[in-house]
């Protein structure tokens, strides 16, 4: 008689890799018809696993022991900063355009609490953690080699594809190019995304890499091929600059021969780059040397004079989020779009967040036991960092892609965290011995 075919449950992580695969695979222009804007696959995901941790918080039957979680608290503060902020919104006199998007940017908060409040809680063992992990990685490297694809093709070789039951709420546009190289965004909605999401990922596909098994590391190493040379067609200056910082992060704690080795690597691969793609070196070099005659640079710093006249009026909450809208003027800064959309309360709170997520890996990476624990929540670090530079050159929380990234990475954040010291405290009650760290290798 057969034995029975085991089935693993749907879990937390089977829901965060269809909200992977759904952000990454198809373009956030897609949409659910009858839904609008608020009906990206994705995003209706999204949004149903922050019902399921409700749910699941209000059907426990007590409450759990209890531990400070300090992402999950800066989380939520984050999230009720934007709630006041859109309480005193709909309480002013507002446009309908500014009613609707408001409404939407709650939508989409919903969302990215679901994704980081499902990771953050929801993650049981850190073999599910290390799985959702490589699953973005290789989700990266994926759109990483269509970006690489469509430098080459100089086409966005996407136009043709169709979903059913979904429709385009905005038009596929043209590539953008610089310096005479096209700037792929694969099926994120602009360049800078393209290399925000690639940048965001970078750590964790090279502490991928390092903490593979000897004979497994083919698919993490060509996974991290595809990442960098994503970020080096995007042409983007503020993905290269969120490169090398999560990078230095990342390296920060490794010994001096594992930074000497991934020197070689990088001076490796722009040989490489400069003998496939000619002048593609000199280009991103005067990314950094035409500062001063660069348009994009300018017209984020005449955006000064126009934030400190919005912050005058409405200095604390801000006049609601996402209700400065891209036809009044583009900023360019997510922090600059934040000051104005949900004041300094909602700015702090936002920074917060990200302190607080890149201080716990950190403290993370400096104490756990185990060699891989201290490996992943660097490379955490070195994400967070990354991401966090990346949003003072785009307002990025209007790119839905790049955004539901940061949120799944800040929600891994916290449940590593968990799942260390959970971990360690076994340890410790198991082998009274304290236990020697040695420096990575």
């Amino acid at each position: 008689m057969a034995s029975p075919t085991v089935t693993r449950p749907v879990d937390a992580v089977t829901c965060l890799t269809v909200f992977v695969f759904l952000l990454l695979a198809i373009e956030s222009r897609y949409v659910i018809g009858p839904l609008g804007g608020a009906g990206a696959p994705a995003q209706v995901v999204a949004v149903g696993a922050f019902g399921w941790w409700v749910c699941h918080q209000l059907q426990r039957p007590h409450a759990p022991p209890p531990a400070l979680q300090p992402v999950r608290f800066a989380l939520i503060a984050f999230a009720l900063t934007l709630l006041v902020s859109y309480a005193f919104a709909m309480s002013r006199p507002i446009d309908g355009a500014e009613s609707s998007t408001a409404t939407l940017g709650m939508i989409s908060l919903a969302g990215w609490m679901g994704v980081a409040l499902l990771a953050h809680d929801g993650i049981t063992n850190r073999g599910r953690l290390d799985q959702i992990v490589r699953r973005l990685v290789i989700g990266a490297a994926l759109i990483g080699l269509l970006g690489v694809a469509q430098f080459f093709a100089q086409d966005a070789l996407i136009r043709g594809f169709t979903i059913p039951g979904l429709r385009a709420n905005l038009p596929l546009s043209d590539l953008a190019t610089r310096s005479g190289f096209a700037r792929p965004a694969a099926t994120a909605l602009h360049p800078i995304e393209f290399g925000a999401i690639l940048t965001t990922v970078l750590p964790l596909a090279v502490a991928t890499l390092r903490d593979s098994a000897s004979d497994r590391k083919l698919i993490p190493a060509l996974s991290l091929m595809a990442i960098s040379l994503g970020i080096i067609v995007s042409g983007s200056r503020s993905a290269l600059l969120c490169a090398v910082i999560g990078l230095l992060v990342l390296v920060a704690t490794w010994s001096v021969r594992a930074r000497i080795a991934v020197g070689i690597a990088m001076v490796a691969l722009t040989a490489v780059v400069a003998m496939i793609i000619p002048g593609m070196i000199g280009s991103l070099t005067g990314l950094f040397t035409g500062f001063g005659q660069d348009g994009s640079v300018k017209s984020r710093t005449d955006s000064y004079v126009l934030v400190g006249e919005f912050v005058e009026r409405a200095p604390w909450f801000g006049r609601g989020f996402s209700t400065f809208l891209p036809s009044y003027r583009i900023l360019d800064n997510q922090y600059l779009l934040l000051v104005i959309e949900v004041g300094s309360v909602g700015l702090a709170a936002f920074l917060i967040l990200l302190g607080t997520a890149f201080v716990v890996s950190w403290r993370n990476g400096r104490s756990a036991i185990r060699s891989a624990d201290r490996n992943l929540s660097q490379a955490l670090a070195g994400a967070v960092a990354a991401a966090a530079l990346g949003l003072g050159t785009y307002d990025g929380l209007s790119f839905p892609t790049a955004t539901g990234v940061l949120f799944l990475v800040l929600g891994i954040t916290g449940a590593l965290r968990r799942l260390v010291r959970e971990n360690d405290l076994e340890h410790a009650a198991s082998d009274p011995v304290p236990h020697v760290r040695t420096a990575p290798s």
